[in-house]
């Protein structure tokens, strides 16, 4: 699996992981706030309660002579907290020492006022002390701090209450998406490395009964595409090739003919020795294109220096090769042609725009080995795309776009790649696997 598709797997994961948390969280602040307002009303109801006891409380304790309030014991508990007792003109006659901070409600409460009033941490009502009839008031006050803090405590609970339950619902919905999506995640990772090593294999789960044999049946007939589309290239290769050494070696056959003419002039002799090293050349190239598409030769290694000086010496080019010897011996783990085949392209471009020389350099990366091809010409220009994409080439030039192609084609047949390293100078670069062991 490509680190792509693990990316992808582990987004999917988080976006699902991450929507469960935001609903959870939603309905957690929902429900919060809900808990929250009961509450609050729950305890204003409780305190309204309280002074409603309070207000009948002293209403007993209190006796009304000739039109006035009376107190008639001041030992009496009921005044010993704060409630207080005030005459028809709202002084007050009866209660402890009102606190500073409430003394202008309690007044005006005294005074006529009817209702329940809040200040700072006080809740107070005022009322008539008979119902009906304008003989004195009843003022009482109760501290709301006990109340308040209680519910402080509520709403801190509840947070971290909520807090415990959105991240425990969401880990718990990581651990379930991350075992959902595993099976996905192996299947897809099997059926692309059969679809390299093993096309012929499949998951053969039967008819489709759930959402992973469903995967498993779509992946099955991928698979079957995959298989039919390789095995038909392969057939088009052996044919191309078939059809085409036939008349390659009859090609050849007549220029040693040629060749070995007597008293043949120098020049003409090497016009026909050149033929036949095309022909050579052609034939190579077939065979090794005929390998790859065969997927054989995957236990062959190449010496790195020797092919490169193989492609360093191939005549018909426009610029001298310069290959930059590495510092160790490098052996990769591809057959020496297909490794030369996959360069030669690359040599063969560079040689084109280049100005003065081509330069070979190889040097391990790791598993790998990277063997860049640098010219000194104008380099690629930025509005031309992938330059080892099929049909993809500078707008003046009169290629068909194909040579980079199949050398890409070449080094991701075995595992490696061909990639732009940069654009000026032009740099292009081969990857490709490289061996355990030097051979």
């Amino acid at each position: 699996m490509t680190d792509g598709e693990l990316r992808s797997s582990a987004s999917v994961r988080r976006r699902l992981t991450a929507t469960t948390a935001a609903i959870i969280s939603i309905g957690m602040i929902a429900l919060v706030v809900v808990v929250l307002l009961v509450a609050w009303r729950t305890t204003d109801h409780e305190m309204d309660q309280v002074l409603d006891t309070r207000v009948a409380a002293v209403r007993d304790a209190a006796e009304v002579v000739r039109g006035k309030p009376v107190v008639a014991d001041a030992d009496d508990p009921t005044f010993d907290t704060s409630n207080w007792v005030a005459d028809p003109d709202g002084t007050l006659i009866a209660g402890p020492n009102v606190p500073s901070a409430i003394r202008a409600e309690v007044n005006r409460l005294a005074r006529g006022e009817n209702g329940v009033v809040e200040v700072d941490s006080w809740r107070l009502r005022g009322a008539a002390l008979r119902p009906g009839a304008d003989v004195g008031r009843v003022v009482v006050a109760i501290d709301t701090g006990p109340y308040r803090s209680g519910l402080g405590r509520l709403v801190a609970a509840s947070i971290v209450t909520g807090l415990v339950v959105v991240a425990g619902v969401t880990l718990l919905a990581g651990l379930i998406v991350r075992r959902a999506l595993a099976p996905v995640a192996t299947m897809t990772a099997t059926a692309v490395a059969w679809s390299h090593e093993r096309p012929d294999r499949r998951f053969g789960l039967g008819a489709p009964k759930d959402e992973i044999t469903g995967l498993a049946a779509v992946l099955d007939g991928l698979l079957d595409r995959v298989d039919r589309a390789i095995r038909a290239e392969q057939r088009l290769t052996a044919e191309v090739a078939h059809e085409l050494r036939t008349p390659l070696t009859v090609m050849r056959g007549e220029a040693e003919l040629g060749a070995a003419t007597p008293r043949l002039r120098k020049a003409e002799r090497e016009r026909f020795e050149r033929i036949v090293a095309a022909a050579d050349e052609m034939g190579s190239a077939m065979t090794t294109l005929l390998d790859a598409a065969r997927g054989s030769g995957s236990a062959a290694t190449a010496d790195v220096s020797a092919v490169l000086a193989t492609v360093a010496a191939r005549t018909g080019l426009a610029l001298p090769i310069v290959v930059d010897e590495p510092d160790e011996e490098l052996v990769a783990a591809v057959p020496a042609d297909l490794l030369g085949r996959a360069l030669a392209p690359l040599v063969d471009n560079a040689a084109r725009y280049g100005r003065t020389a081509v330069h070979l350099a190889a040097e391990r990366d790791g598993d790998r080995i990277a063997v860049s091809v640098t010219d000194d010409g104008d380099g690629v220009r930025e509005g031309v795309g992938d330059v080892f994409e099929p049909g993809v080439r500078d707008p003046a030039s009169e290629g068909a776009g194909l040579g980079l192609a199949l050398a890409r084609r070449l080094a991701r047949s075995v595992g490696g790649d061909a990639v732009l390293v940069s654009r000026k100078p032009a740099v292009l670069r081969v990857v490709v696997p490289a061996a355990t062991e030097l051979t």
